[in-house]
């Protein structure tokens, strides 16, 4: 009598699977291991972004995101090591009364215990009663690049820099107005108008059309004759980048990133100011806290040192 063999019978008798196959199917468990941790050491910062003082300031959470040598860049500043993180986001967070932050589009490229990451961001800040726009937005999108590297404790990310792609509203500080952004951002929501307090006379420039700067003049010019002109200079080229309208007035004492400018527009900024004033000027001076006050006395400083290394090779050249 013949009998039939069952399926299971049949699956019984098939081989086992080889070494190397199991050693593929070890390495991708591992590696869509890795991605999930690495995500999820990204969602845990961008929560933490807005959760980390929820009992109070709280120095210990940088442990559980970052390594001890992080750089982390931002358009409002920079990180160097884990020490001065949770002071650096305690701080910027503290200029709104909420914040929303929310990431997508998760780029992992894993390299054994490294992986490059890169994040798209968005975030949403509502000011303080006594704030610029009482009750109002600032909302900015752009995304973060790094790199994560295995420790002991887990992923941890060791290199972060956000590039700011486009804002909408007034910065923490006092700043332009939605309607002044610039033509490339998107159109600003839709709101009913409130009264802004009026700016102090003394802490505004008029940005109406004015000469070419003379680099001639103003390398003769002293004291705060020589600093204003670079103020004003300074906000003449604020006003071509960031199409401020007639009306609006460029403000010395607030951030440059209050006013609007950006990583994308810093680097256009840069190059006029070379151009003018024959001088490099690093590009993390603008996208720093700087003030145009503060940006023009620095700039007033790399002009002072070129004219004393240009006496200095002078003097060299006649005694030869």
């Amino acid at each position: 009598m013949t009998s039939l063999s069952s399926p299971h019978h049949e699956q019984s008798d098939s081989l086992p699977p080889t070494r190397a196959e199991l050693d593929a199917v070890r390495d991708r468990l591992r590696e869509l291991a890795d991605r999930a941790e690495i995500a999820e050491l990204i969602d845990r910062y961008v929560t933490l972004l807005d959760a980390q003082d929820a009992h109070g300031y709280d120095d210990s959470w940088p442990r559980t995101v970052f390594t001890d040598d992080c750089r982390l860049e931002f358009p409002v500043g920079e990180v160097r090591g884990l020490d001065t993180a949770a002071a650096f986001h305690f701080d910027r967070k503290s200029r709104f009364a909420r914040t929303h932050h929310l990431a997508s589009n998760y780029g992992i490229t894993l390299d054994g215990d490294t992986a490059r990451v890169r994040v798209h961001l968005f975030a949403s800040h509502v000011h303080h009663d006594d704030g610029p726009d009482p009750g109002g937005r600032f909302d900015i999108g752009g995304y973060s690049e790094g790199e994560a590297v295995r420790t002991p404790d887990g992923w941890r990310i060791s290199r972060w820099r956000f590039q700011l792609v486009w804002s909408d509203g007034a910065g923490p500080r006092p700043g332009p107005a939605p309607a002044s952004l610039r033509s490339s951002q998107p159109r600003p929501r839709a709101h009913h108008p409130t009264a802004a307090p009026a700016p102090r006379k003394d802490d505004t420039v008029s940005v109406t059309p004015a000469a070419a700067l003379d680099l001639g003049a103003l390398r003769t010019a002293t004291g705060d004759t020589r600093l204003r002109a670079i103020e004003a200079f300074v906000c003449r080229t604020l006003e071509t980048y960031l199409d401020v309208p007639p009306a609006h007035r460029i403000h010395r004492t607030r951030p440059l990133y209050a006013q609007g400018i950006d990583s994308l527009t810093a680097l256009a900024f840069q190059r006029k100011l070379e151009n003018a004033l024959r001088i490099p000027v690093p590009t993390h001076h603008l996208l720093r806290e700087q003030s145009v006050s503060e940006l023009a006395a620095t700039l007033d400083d790399l002009l002072t040192e070129a004219d004393r290394t240009e006496r200095r090779r002078e003097a060299a050249t006649a005694s030869v």
